[in-house]
């Protein structure tokens, strides 16, 4: 079984800014966990313990498995960073945009992101948006299931499944072809398993082809996310989907 991780980040160690090591960590525990090749995430401020898109690429550039996506905020040096990103994406340096509504204070409809999503278009590459857990108000399924009707070439990956509301995200935005499901951190809490596992079985049976294997490495663990999907009641077949082909056709991964 071929496992691959749609959502990791550099790792937040004490060295905050030894980018060198933090990879060297990513990589190893990749290995000890039989994972294939990852996404690293970058972040959307300025100067960042995770890195930003250009530090992530440059950190990666010799590593065929790892693959970065860029990140970009409304709020910080938007027109900077947009111009950034366009420039790493003509260049296929990076294979994704991210926001992180909640993590920052704007609405997933602010009208600023609308050139973000243009982009993405252009370019074909998806956007994906941090949903739930802290201020979740910011990222409302509702907003996204406007976005893709609005944006029906738009590839939109929902991260986290608006945690822990994973049923009502799924019930607002499964109508949209476009959007998809990474699962990064819904593992996270053991209390809550039971409840994900039952929602994760409906959505795998109804919509297999539009989940996304993702742990949010380094703040989660990637075994309790293989275990996740490894517990679901699906075929093999259906399970190396959700593991790796899902990923490698979205995001056009040469792995």
């Amino acid at each position: 079984m071929k496992i691959f991780d749609a959502h990791t980040h550099l790792p937040k160690i004490e060295e905050h800014f030894n980018f060198e090591k933090k990879k060297s960590i990513l990589l190893k525990h990749l290995k000890e966990v039989n994972v294939v090749g990852a996404i690293v995430i970058a972040d959307s401020e300025p100067t960042s313990p995770i890195g930003t898109p250009k530090e992530c690429v440059e950190l990666f550039k010799d590593t065929k498995n790892i693959f970065v996506m860029g990140a970009i905020s409304p709020l910080l040096d938007f027109e900077k960073r947009y111009i950034e990103i366009e420039d790493l994406l003509k260049n296929k340096q990076i294979i994704a945009v991210k926001l992180f509504p909640g993590h920052e204070a704007f609405y997933l409809d602010d009208k600023r992101l609308e050139k973000v999503f243009k982009l993405c278009e252009k370019f074909d590459v998806p956007v994906a948006m941090h949903t739930g857990w802290e201020n979740p108000e910011f990222s409302h399924p509702q907003f996204i299931a406007k976005i893709a009707k609005e944006h029906p070439k738009l590839k939109i990956v929902i991260c986290h499944l608006y945690y822990p509301l994973i049923d009502l995200c799924y019930q607002i935005t499964k109508e949209h072809k476009n959007v998809y499901y990474d699962i990064s951190s819904i593992a996270d809490e053991q209390e809550n398993l039971e409840d994900v596992s039952l929602i994760f079985n409906t959505i795998a049976k109804e919509n297999i082809d539009r989940i996304i294997f993702g742990t949010d490495y380094y703040m989660c663990s990637i075994a309790d996310h293989i275990a996740l999907v490894n517990s679901l009641d699906i075929k093999e077949e259906d399970k190396q989907k959700i593991f790796y082909d899902n990923a490698k056709r979205l995001y056009r991964l040469e792995i």
